[in-house]
């Protein structure tokens, strides 16, 4: 099926569904809203019905009360007539006949209704009757209740009875029914609202929803309070079941109405949506189809060239040229970012294999060569590939550090003069064989003493002029050191390197300082380094809130400038260097090493050996258990990664099975060099952390922090 009709046949059907829910949400939706309302409306007109009855009412409290007390009083031997145009003639006939029987007194100001007899009591209880049922009708009237009535309780047969409007009920159904009997004072199981409001007195909120013969009713319950007391209810109450059947056929026709309605429009909706919309569509479609099999580059001017018009779907389309576009940018970058991980996987191959060849080279030959002259020339080569590969490998753990943000900065004081004219000293080495001079230049007004994180500005320091004696061959490379105040205590160290090296093409400014990238790399090839130099730079510039800038001509030369908050070392004028420490020395020290690895107990025998220890060294974790049985030790250097049995495993063991080893410090001496390790063997109990490759400094450092002072010297 083409697109196209496939398209149709989806907006019919969508359309179609959409005529169906729309018109059964509407119905439901229709009914229930019409139906709340005029339940919420009617049961408002009730309640506005009863308080203004029961108002009326308390216009004349005791007048009402002596009326509702005749009319108990006689209701067996008396229907008091009733009629509602009568109320004005009853009450002209009361008056003419008081007159009459008292042709010079005054109704109630002279003469009580007590005094009266029983004929004029029977007149004048007839007119407040038609008064009384005459303000009902006015109120049902008014509001357009079908009944309203007085409901009082007999005190003896406690029988409810219609007071106005109404006489008892023989219906069970009906409220009015309800017999108080022996539960006069328990709730009864029905007619609750009813019982509870003539009981307690209390106007409630709640509207009692019952059915009789008229159907569904609602009745609304005032009580009439006079003196604290309840003497009755007025109830008001109104059938909705004529108004749920009227509210059903408008709600039936609405839809009907609704549904022609919305066929109609869906028909032609679909037949614009045909005309206007779907080829526009079927054509955006194809485009798409087309760029995910093939991805044609001519995809987004195909889309961008097209009439699609002014409305959504140009808009739908412009969108999806902008998205396909980013994406063939994205995938353009993913592609070159796999060349520079390829780039630089190679040059990390090249980078390690060249110390490796030096030291497995070398290493073979010193074994052979019995001239110790050439055998400490071969060793001293040696020695100097390892540590030119530790920091090829250091670089890596480096940026995969700072890549996961788990490196933090650590202030301390320090003398800034001495830290740049190490690292200069160290690095001018590499000019030797170059025709390049070093120029380092310190600004006079610089603080002596700062305070920062010494290593990690060392390392930037390293990085930025390493990379400048790398890539010069001839000329000059200046390092420019200064500051600028900040305020009272705080400094931006600025620090400026210029070279008249190979220099770096503007348009590769911003890769410079990216990972697994390298400009130049044919060209770069004979330096060596890993090329994450200034990568790790520019984070640690970032990590301490500083700058790093470059500028450069191709060709010609670089110029990098970094400036770096720091702060003004306290007391910086009072400081003095510490006294280098005397010899470390520790022959009758106990140290146990525990590693699987021949290799690395010989290391380690061999370091400690420089300072006098003979150290017990075990292959694992068992061994290590039965010499601590055997044998009390200061300290223990202990792997991690062992087979059977790992480091954490024989620490526990070993502090659980010795109680006097739970003060022995155990120093996690691994090849893990990664925060992470080093965190999850402190946290696990381990007292330290020696990561290998380790050296004697390394060593000696551990030894002096853990080993008992009396074991030294």
């Amino acid at each position: 099926m083409k697109p196209k009709k496939k398209l149709i046949r989806q907006y019919t059907y969508a359309v179609a569904f959409f005529v169906v829910v729309t018109m059964t949400i509407s119905a439901i939706v229709t009914y229930f809203a019409q139906m709340n309302q005029y339940k919420e409306l009617a049961k408002d007109r009730i309640r506005a019905v009863g308080d203004g009855l029961v108002a009326k009412l308390l216009e004349d409290p005791q007048d009402f009360l002596d009326y509702m007390n005749y009319y108990k009083d006689h209701y067996e031997e008396l229907r008091i007539p009733c009629d509602f145009d009568e109320c004005i003639t009853a009450r002209d006939k009361f008056f003419s006949e008081f007159r009459s029987e008292y042709p010079d007194k005054t109704f109630r100001l002279t003469v009580d209704k007590d005094e009266m007899p029983e004929r004029l009591q029977n007149l004048y209880y007839t007119y407040r009757h038609e008064y009384f049922l005459l303000e009902f009708e006015k109120a049902r009237e008014a509001y357009g209740l079908p009944y309203t009535y007085f409901l009082l309780c007999d005190d003896e047969s406690h029988y409810t009875t219609y007071m106005i409007d109404g006489e008892r009920t023989e219906d069970k159904n009906h409220p009015g029914y309800l017999y108080m009997g022996d539960s006069y004072y328990e709730e009864p199981s029905e007619h609750t609202l009813l019982w509870n409001t003539y009981h307690n007195g209390i106007r409630y909120d709640d509207v009692y929803e019952w059915d009789n013969r008229w159907g569904n009713t609602y009745s609304c319950y005032t009580p009439l309070v006079i003196d604290g007391e309840c003497v009755g209810l007025v109830v008001t109450e109104i059938s909705v079941s004529d108004v749920n059947t009227m509210i059903l056929k408008n709600t039936a026709l609405l839809i009907l109405q609704l549904g022609t309605l919305l066929t109609i429009l869906s028909g032609v909706l679909l037949f614009v949506i045909n005309r206007n919309h779907i080829k526009r569509i079927d054509h955006l479609s194809e485009q798409i189809s087309d760029f995910a099999s093939t991805r044609a580059y001519d995809t987004v001017d195909a889309i961008r060239q097209y009439p699609y018009g002014d409305d959504e779907i140009n808009t739908l389309a412009q969108n999806t040229a902008d998205m396909i576009r980013d994406l063939q940018v994205h995938e353009a970058k993913v592609a070159q970012a796999a060349q520079f991980k390829s780039d630089f996987l190679a040059n990390m191959s090249h980078e390690i294999r060249t110390p490796m060849n030096a030291i497995v080279g070398l290493s073979e030959m010193a074994v052979k060569e019995e001239d110790p002259d050439k055998k400490k020339e071969y060793i001293n080569k040696i020695n100097s590939a390892a540590n030119t590969m530790l920091v090829i490998i250091s670089d890596i753990l480096d940026f995969t550090q700072i890549e996961a943000g788990r490196v933090e900065i650590v202030p301390v004081d320090y003398d800034v003069r001495k830290m740049v004219q190490e690292v200069v000293g160290a690095l001018s080495m590499g000019l030797k064989a170059k025709p390049v001079k070093m120029n380092l230049n310190i600004s006079p007004s610089i603080p002596q003493f700062l305070c920062g994180d010494y290593a990690r500005i060392r390392q930037i320091l390293g990085n930025v002029i390493g990379n400048a004696v790398k890539f010069t061959k001839e000329g000059s490379v200046t390092i420019n050191l200064d500051h600028e105040s900040v305020s009272d205590g705080e400094i931006n160290l600025k620090i400026r390197v210029a070279d008249t090296g190979i220099g770096i093409m503007k348009q590769d400014y911003d890769m410079i300082f990216e990972s697994f990238s390298q400009v130049d790399s044919k060209r770069n090839r004979e330096a060596e380094g890993t090329g994450l130099g200034l990568a790790i730079t520019q984070r640690l510039v970032k990590l301490m809130n500083g700058t790093i800038e470059v500028e450069s001509e191709y060709g010609v030369g670089s110029v990098f400038r970094i400036s770096i908050p720091q702060k003004i070392a306290e007391s910086a004028d009072d400081k003095q260097e510490t006294p280098a420490p005397e010899k470390f020395h520790a022959p009758s020290a106990a140290v146990l090493v525990v590693d699987d690895n021949s290799v690395n107990l010989f290391v380690a025998k061999s370091l400690l050996g420089m300072f006098g220890i003979e150290p017990t060294c075990v292959s694992s974790g068992e061994q290590a258990i039965k010499a601590c049985e055997n044998r009390s030790y200061d300290i223990i250097l202990m792997d991690h990664m062992m087979p059977k049995m790992d480091g954490v495993e024989a620490m526990n063991i070993i502090r659980e099975k010795f109680p006097a080893y739970k003060s022995v410090p155990i120093i996690a001496f691994t090849a893990n060099a990664v925060e992470e390790a080093r965190d999850l063997l402190l946290n696990e109990g381990m007292d330290d952390f020696l990561a290998k490759p380790v050296k004697g400094s390394d060593i000696e450092a551990i030894m002096r922090k853990w080993l008992p002072k009396e074991k030294i010297g």
